[in-house]
């Protein structure tokens, strides 16, 4: 499509062939000096970021764990289900350990490979 037709006030209009899509239209980049460069954030869209993904990660972790730990709780749990709930309850507890304050030191934990 042709973008010359837009007129965004305020604001610049560049096509880049070398960025992804997604990256482009989420905010991962930003237009300065006539270059597209990463984007710089500042310590409060760090924090809601590093929020975010502790959010998603632990939603993740307990969407794993709501029908493993309702087999159990009936009693018909197989092993492996019960060495899954295992390793996803160990995952969601270092998540839910990890200190979002420390921007700069932040080591995500792999979620389990079960």
């Amino acid at each position: 499509e042709d973008i010359s037709t837009l007129y965004p006030a305020g604001f610049d209009i560049v096509e880049s062939d070398s960025l992804p899509y997604d990256d482009i239209i989420s905010g991962k980049y930003q237009f300065v000096d006539n270059k597209i460069i990463p984007r710089t954030y500042n310590e409060v869209e760090l924090t809601q970021i590093t929020n975010a993904e502790k959010s998603k990660k632990l939603k993740l972790a307990n969407e794993k764990i709501r029908p493993l730990q309702d087999a159990v709780d009936l009693g018909i749990a197989t092993d492996e289900e019960i060495q899954k709930l295992g390793a996803w309850k160990r995952y969601r507890v270092e998540i839910n350990r990890i200190d979002t304050s420390n921007l700069l030191d932040i080591s995500w934990p792999l979620p389990p490979d079960v």
